[in-house]
């Protein structure tokens, strides 16, 4: 990965951009409250030199975490970015003991879908109209830290 791309821990400076973002990508964007009020404590942000080009948000207790936002702003995508944060993030977790992952993701999201399988997630359920804005299913995907292809 070039050297100009960085993950680090979000903060409170991040969260304009990454509420930019959220508005690009998401046909059923998160509230800015939503991100001006939570902090997450495993929040990572992928910078490209200074500037915010991704974000993923994990949400979780001791050994299990549920990924709860992903993006990666859309001029940077198709580049292998979402792998390399989704990748990194997780190596960490792994270092600080979490075992399995879980996230919904829509079920016509196929390319984030591809993504998800290539690094071991696999369906685990099915949560009918989860989504909205288009009404759509969510598909559950798990991991175990033994299936990681990372």
């Amino acid at each position: 990965m070039d050297n100009a791309f960085c993950i680090r821990l979000s903060c409170r400076d991040d969260y304009a951009a990454i509420e930019e973002i959220e508005q690009q990508v998401f046909s059923n964007p998160w509230p800015p409250e939503a991100f001006s009020s939570m902090l997450f404590p495993w929040a990572f942000t992928l910078l490209y030199g200074n500037e915010v080009i991704g974000y993923i948000f994990y949400s979780g207790v001791q050994e299990e975490m549920v990924i709860v936002n992903f993006a990666v702003k859309p001029e940077f995508q198709g580049k292998g970015l979402g792998e390399y944060l989704l990748t990194e993030t997780m190596r960490i977790m792994i270092k600080n003991g979490v075992h399995r992952f879980y996230l919904d993701v829509r079920l016509s999201n196929h390319r984030a879908r591809r993504l998800y399988e290539k690094v071991g997630f696999y369906e685990i359920g099915i949560r009918k109209k989860y989504y909205n804005n288009p009404d759509e299913d969510a598909i559950v995907m798990g991991i175990e830290f033994n299936d990681l292809r990372i």
